[in-house]
């Protein structure tokens, strides 16, 4: 196998099993809200949903949700999603607008910025209706690339410096000018680290998704460990060595790439494939305004895939980026919410923003003919449910990792020094 890796010799030093209790019991997963959930920085949203003052989206997060809304001078502020008189949601789940924020159980209305207008019938209250500490509490917000990013802990550093290498790795792209293509949400029967861990290396490809090794390659995948995310080179418009057309152009990658772009009887070598497809989209630029300048051919035609702790994924193509955040749900460690956001490389084009999709997949509701790749999708969300299932059975006690695992094992160093101040 000629998968590297890089920054992870100590990780990989290790060979220790991961408890499987972190995936299944409640007391972990009451310490992970109480001792990382809640420190640290974790993707809301995007600031095209917000464009005019008034506009605003919720966050929902565990047993939190937060009110994301642009102010009048158009920066953005959070503020915790609850009424502070007795505690009642101020607006559902989703995306709206509002001049101002009213209580529907007794009438209590706030501004945009968060300040108690009015309290009803005020002078019932002997102890008073004090702004300063019936306001709506602040919630920290801060964005990056067209994302917003909301944190719970005022003390922690800002975002910036928390995502570290990756905005260096990634502004090439300018996701801030990409749009959404595809919004869903699915309701899945396992934990939400199952969830991240199914995306985190591509030692499952070749029995999870056999059909894809004829124009993508498992085997010379590389790996990049930082300080708490993590990184994968998924090489694409090339086979796998497992596949008996290494090395060649398979009919896949002419078909599913190069007639794609428009390339027609192509006859090259597999390095020139790679070449051409990368042209090929290059030359759309002017039709769909996006700037390709500063991507290398790898980029061009790989999956360039990033895990920003806890919970961000980005599949990062040339053209679009599927963007997923696995979310655990308030009570329950073996059932999560799996956030899919598509954005496509296209700021000249008119795409409009669709609405969400709400999945349950212990309803059986699937991504196929929703959206492209779906098939792909719905192929991990069949096994997580399974791997669930067995992590709670008697005869499991660990995961067993391999060097193409290594982000996992990085990924659950970074959550243990949040859960218990150690790396294991």
């Amino acid at each position: 196998m000629r998968t590297t890796t890089n920054g992870a010799s100590e990780v990989l030093a290790r060979h220790d099993g991961i408890p499987k209790e972190r995936y299944t019991s409640r007391e972990f997963a009451d310490l992970e809200w109480q001792r990382m959930w809640t420190k640290v920085w974790l993707m809301a949203g995007r600031t095209s949903d917000i464009p005019e003052p008034g506009d605003y989206f919720t966050f929902e997060i565990g047993r939190e949700s937060v009110l994301v809304i642009r102010q009048p001078d158009g920066s953005l502020a959070a503020r915790h999603n609850v009424c502070m008189h007795r505690g009642n949601r101020l607006r559902e789940p989703g995306r709206g607008h509002a001049s101002e924020f009213s209580c529907l159980f007794h009438g209590w209305r706030y501004g945009i910025d968060g300040r108690l207008l009015a309290a009803l019938d005020a002078d019932t209250f002997p102890q008073g209706t004090p702004c300063d500490r019936l306001n709506l509490r602040p919630v920290r917000c801060d964005t990056w690339a067209g994302f917003v990013f909301v944190c719970l802990d005022p003390t922690i550093e800002p975002l910036a410096d928390y995502l570290g290498v990756v905005p260096e790795h990634l502004d090439v792209y300018g996701f801030e000018r990409w749009k959404i293509a595809f919004d869903c949400t699915i309701a899945i029967d396992c934990n939400w680290k199952t969830s991240v861990d199914a995306f985190n290396e591509a030692y499952h490809i070749s029995a999870t998704h056999p059909w894809t090794i004829a124009f993508s390659d498992d085997t010379r995948t590389k790996y990049d460990c930082y300080e708490k995310h993590t990184r994968m080179i998924y090489p694409e418009v090339q086979a796998s060595l497992r596949h008996p057309g290494a090395g060649t152009v398979t009919p896949e990658i002419r078909e599913l790439f190069l007639e794609r772009v428009g390339v027609k009887d192509f006859s090259g070598t597999e390095a020139e494939a790679r070449r051409t497809f990368a042209d090929a989209i290059r030359a759309m630029a002017p039709f769909t305004g996006a700037d390709f300048s500063r991507l290398s051919e790898s980029q061009m035609c790989d999956d360039f895939h990033y895990t920003v702790f806890p919970n961000l994924t980005f599949n990062t193509h040339s053209m679009f980026v599927w963007v997923f955040t696995h979310r655990p749900h308030p009570d329950d460690p073996n059932r999560m919410f799996f956030d899919f956001l598509s954005l496509v490389n296209a700021p000249a084009q008119d795409v409009p923003r669709p609405a969400k999709v709400l999945l349950d997949a212990g309803r059986g509701d699937t991504c196929a003919g929703k959206v492209e790749g779906g098939d792909l999708i719905d192929e991990d969300l069949y096994n997580l449910p399974r791997i669930q299932l067995g992590m709670r059975s008697s005869a499991f006690r660990e995961l067993h990792l391999g060097t193409q695992e290594v982000r996992i094992r990085h990924f659950h160093d970074t959550l243990m020094r949040y859960v218990d101040g150690t790396a294991r």
